[in-house]
């Protein structure tokens, strides 16, 4: 079960518009022009890019409809207001479907920096410009696809394949590492780590990323690099779920990070 959230989404009016406060759009200007500054020359060519096509305003949180429309327009793409969690039925019902899900709340000014559950900031700065890419819309679409119609037990290690591309993928380039994982775009303290000495930076190999753990609440302890945006196409193209059934017989690897400390009861 997850667990609940602290946080309540937005129920856009009749006509689809969402009313956020001067307070949150200012908490969103703040973290668009924080973050902007933070990516100069560590996003990949492919973000920045869709990050001209959907213009997003700096000013204020952008209505759904007006990224629908250009991601429509791009890759057949739409956004889709949900509440603040979502299972990963509906998860993987949506991917399948080329709807990704926006959690439609924004980070209090008390979790500025860090918000373990992904708010609007995250799901649209993060992953809306890479959504007007081709193979990156083509590789999500397609892991949708096969998250719907997995079980539970296989979608575990799609999960992870989701991780490491989508939310924590880096990609090396002729201008060197380069980011297109969502998660380290949104995060300012990831995007400064991710160029530090301290993590493990390894060529994409879809197995071994099917078997390695990650936590969700740390600084990610390895990262996996992708040649260019057209490896995720490849990939999608694939058969994935024999790889899964490959790393189940294999077993994980051993994790990287200590384990997560049990609160006592």
């Amino acid at each position: 079960m997850a667990k609940a959230s602290n946080y309540t989404s937005k129920t856009p009016d009749e006509n689809g518009v969402i009313h956020w406060s001067d307070e949150e759009n200012k908490i969103w200007s703040e973290l668009v022009a924080r973050q902007l500054a933070c990516i100069e020359g560590k996003a990949c060519d492919e973000y920045m890019k869709g990050l001209k096509k959907i213009n997003l305003p700096h000013d204020r949180i952008p209505q759904l409809s007006e990224l629908n429309e250009v991601l429509l327009a791009t890759t057949g793409w739409q956004v889709a207001p949900v509440p603040a969690l979502i299972d990963f039925d509906e998860f993987f019902r949506l991917l399948a479907n080329k709807q990704f899900p926006v959690a439609t709340f924004i980070r209090s000014r008390e979790e500025f920096d860090y918000l373990q559950e992904p708010d609007i900031f995250h799901e649209i700065f993060g992953h809306c410009a890479m959504l007007t890419n081709p193979d990156f819309a083509e590789f999500t679409h397609k892991y949708g696809q096969l998250g719907y119609a997995a079980e539970k037990k296989d979608r575990v290690y799609l999960a992870r394949m989701y991780w490491f591309t989508v939310e924590f993928g880096l990609m090396q380039t002729e201008k060197g590492l380069r980011i297109y994982g969502g998660g380290i775009l949104s995060s300012p303290g990831e995007t400064q780590y991710v160029y530090s000495d301290t993590p493990e930076i390894n060529p994409m190999n879809v197995l071994d990323v099917l078997r390695t753990p990650y936590r969700i609440d740390i600084m990610q302890p390895l990262y996996y690099t992708i040649n260019s945006i057209h490896d995720l196409f490849e990939i999608s193209q694939m058969d994935i779920m024999t790889l899964v059934e490959q790393a189940k017989a294999l077993g994980l690897h051993e994790p990287k990070f200590p384990p997560k400390e049990k609160l006592a009861s």
